[in-house]
């Protein structure tokens, strides 16, 4: 079945190839023009061979397609026996593919084609423009193409033209393909006569030219910016200056068109002053009507002519500042006098006539009768006292050339006359201007204008008074000029024909926003972040954005700490005796203890427990051990040595009623050691009246202590030269006061001293 399907594919391939072998031999095909314009009428003839194999003995028709799309027939049109044609009207279409078909019947074949495109001519260059450089002095010329098709070459021709002394000068330049500027040499073109400029661009299509400049060469260029050399003050009011154009254009004698810039430093009047020149260069340039004794910083620019529409303005140059000539100031002072009682505050401003004429300005206070200066500053404030009958004072500016007028002051002393209404509005305006209204002055007194005064209330010390003088028929001014954010206390003054009217006193505030800057946690002063005055503050810190890995790494510690903390208390509270045994185990003195309080129970505090439950055992305190005679039993060192040296020590003689608890000792430590020393009674523990038990020393062979032992205590000796035990001392009697209480008995037998029983109620 695969081979019969091969086979099928093959012949159909074969067929294929077949037929379009002999419609490629069949024909020829031919246009006068691959590309025409668009829009215009095309032809293509169709040649068919005599060898044609879908012709030969065929009864056959020539079809056309165009665009894979049959033509119409009125289109076409047969030139001679085997020769047919194709006329299309108007072709639009920017690529139209046109074929010609061998027809029989119905079956129709292709056997030849053409491509035939329809185009634009050029566009008209647009924008063309051209400027000087009067440092390397080339004339620049350059355009914008406009849409240009890729596949037809464009080119460009650029043409200058001049009249120079009746002699007509004209070039051409061909620019390259793809550029769309040239650079005129400096001898195709005049540098001060007009010349005309265009540019015309070609294809194969046809050709368009731009509009024609006209222009002079220079008035393109842009010159640098020039330099002012010198400024001399040599009238009153006025300055003369010289200067230069750059160092590249120095060679220009020509004039030019020139402007000069005066702004004032340090002053009041900021307003710039232009002033336009026509000049050659390195003249002279004179400037009148400016303000005496002021500085003045000012620039130049340059440019060939303020007419020309191609002309450019240079950068300005470097500024240079020059002060005109001094001379007294001149116009008033604004002045504000505030009087109480002899001592009188005297506040002053320039007003918009004054002029300073100079710099270092100071101002003079004084009165006329009686002739008095009162003070002299270069504040704009000054503070004196007044005697009663000076009914004016004067002020004066004083510059380094001369003073200016007096002006006058008025002391008013009256002070207690009606004030405006103090239901003013204050509307916040910008950030460092706030609008003031008042209204409803009295009826009965004739106003003859208002004072405003003001100062800030954040300021420390104390802001300078500010004021402002008003005419009677204003009811509402602007502050301007405030800090921004700041607080401001406004009093408004009426001022009548005698005096001062009481003033209406409240606070100001400029247009607030919010904080631009939280508040920290720690104290601190807060400045121009708030913007305003805090009227609310939030004590709120909100943690955001907190992961959970953040927080397990904080809170499972904490836990974990407060979990351990609250076991550490309830076992100290469960297990208190064992606690304080293990931080301050009771250590028995026995210097400040007797016999009584030395119980097993409290003796065996603070030691470590037994492995395995024993019964309480008497432990041996300095290695002293007690035992009770029987009244009939005499005294003998023989029983000494075999009832108590000799005998276990772990046995207990039921004939010592008085012992309480027999005394054992299960370790072979125990068997093996020696008491150092017995105390002896002879009657029981409850009998005062009985004698002293005697002392003995031991006789044992057994050495105490190790011999190289340096803490070996030396033994108790009280033994007679004889040696006889019956010498024995025995303890005395204690003496019935116990004031009476004879120490010697003591002094030899320190140790025992520690024994004394003082109190055997309970032995």
């Amino acid at each position: 079945m695969a081979s019969v399907w091969l086979v099928l594919v093959l012949w159909i391939f074969v067929n294929a190839l077949i037929k379009v072998i002999q419609a490629s031999s069949c024909a020829q095909i031919h246009t006068p023009a691959s590309v025409v314009l668009a829009g215009s009428p095309v032809s293509v003839s169709c040649s068919i061979e005599d060898e044609c194999p879908l012709t030969k003995g065929k009864d056959f028709r020539v079809a056309w397609k165009i665009n894979n799309h049959f033509a119409p027939s009125n289109l076409s049109y047969q030139e001679s026996n085997r020769t047919y044609g194709l006329i299309i009207p108007s072709l639009l279409d920017t690529d139209t593919f046109i074929q010609c078909a061998v027809c029989e019947g119905e079956n129709c074949q292709i056997v030849n084609g053409v491509q035939v495109k329809a185009r634009y001519p050029p566009p008209v260059p647009q924008n063309l423009s051209c400027s000087l450089n009067l440092t390397s002095k080339r004339f620049l010329c350059q355009w914008d193409p406009g849409q240009e098709m890729a596949d037809l070459a464009t080119k460009y021709t650029l043409h200058i033209f001049s009249v120079m002394s009746k002699k007509v000068l004209s070039y051409k330049y061909v620019i390259p393909v793809g550029k769309h500027f040239h650079l005129i040499p400096r001898e195709s073109y005049p540098l001060l006569l007009k010349v005309e400029i265009n540019v015309t661009a070609v294809n194969v299509l046809g050709n368009a030219t731009s509009e024609t400049l006209k222009l002079i060469p220079l008035e393109t260029a842009m010159f640098d910016p020039p330099e002012i050399n010198g400024i001399e003050a040599d009238a009153v009011g006025c300055l003369n200056y010289s200067w230069s154009l750059g160092k590249s254009q120095q060679w220009l004698t020509i004039a030019i068109s020139l402007e000069l810039r005066l702004k004032t430093v340090n002053n009041r009047q900021n307003k710039e002053l232009v002033v336009p020149f026509t000049k050659k260069p390195r003249s002279k340039l004179n400037v009148c009507d400016l303000f005496h004794g002021t500085n003045y910083s000012t620039t130049m620019r340059v440019k060939y002519s303020s007419l020309s529409k191609w002309s450019e303005w240079s950068e300005w140059s470097d500024p240079k500042i020059a002060a005109t000539v001094m001379k007294a100031p001149s116009g008033s002072l604004d002045t504000w006098l505030k009087v109480d009682d002899q001592n009188a505050q005297l506040y002053w401003k320039p007003s918009e006539n004054f002029r300073a004429n100079g710099w270092n300005l100071f101002y003079t206070v004084e009165s006329m009768e009686p002739k008095k200066i009162l003070c002299v500053t270069q504040e704009s404030h000054c503070f004196f006292n007044l005697i009663e009958r000076v009914e004016k004072v004067y002020l004066r500016a004083t510059n380094a050339a001369a003073s200016s007028n007096h002006t006058e002051v008025p002391v008013y002393r009256n002070r207690g006359l009606g004030s405006v209404s103090c239901s003013s509005n204050v509307h916040p305006q910008s950030e460092t201007s706030v609008e003031i209204e008042w209204g409803g002055t009295p009826t009965s007194l004739s106003v003859t204008g208002y004072v405003l005064e003001w100062r800030s209330l954040n300021e420390m010390p104390a802001a300078p008074l500010s004021f402002t003088l008003m005419d009677k028929n204003i009811s509402s001014t602007i502050l301007t000029g405030l800090r921004p954010y700041q607080p401001y206390e406004v009093s408004i003054y009426p001022k009548y024909d005698k005096g001062i009217g009481i003033p209406c006193t409240l606070v100001a505030y400029s247009i607030q926003k919010a904080s631009s800057v939280a508040p920290v946690l720690n104290t601190r002063e807060y400045s121009n972040e708030r913007n305003g005055t805090i009227r609310g503050k939030q004590s709120l810190v909100v943690h955001q954005n907190l992961n959970g890995i953040e927080m397990m790494l904080f809170v499972i510690p904490a836990c974990i700490g407060l979990s351990l903390l609250v076991f550490v208390v309830f076992a100290c509270f469960g297990k208190h005796e064992r606690v304080k045994m293990c931080l301050w185990p009771i250590i028995p003195d026995p210097a400040n203890s007797s016999i009584k309080r030395w119980t097993t129970t409290d003796s065996m505090q603070g030691m470590p427990p037994f492995k395995e439950d024993k019964e309480p055992v008497l432990v041996y305190l300095s290695h002293f051990s007690l035992l009770d005679l029987d009244e009939k039993e005499p005294f003998k060192s023989d029983y000494v040595k075999e009832n108590q040296w000799s005998h276990h020590i772990d046995s207990c003689d039921e004939s010592h009623s008085s012992f309480q608890t027999c005394v054992r000792c299960d370790s072979e430590l125990d068997r093996d050691s020696v008491p150092y020393a017995t105390v002896l009674f002879d009657g029981p523990y409850q009998n005062h009246s009985s004698c002293p038990p005697p002392y003995v020393r031991s006789e044992s062979t057994q050495p105490l202590l190790g011999a190289d032992d340096p803490g070996s205590p030396p033994p108790y000796e009280n033994v007679s030269p004889r040696g006889s035990v019956s010498k024995v001392q025995r303890f005395t009697a204690f003496p019935q006061n116990p004031t009476e209480e004879n120490e010697e008995l003591w002094e030899e037998f320190p140790m025992l001293r520690s024994l004394e029983i003082t109190d055997t109620d309970h032995i």
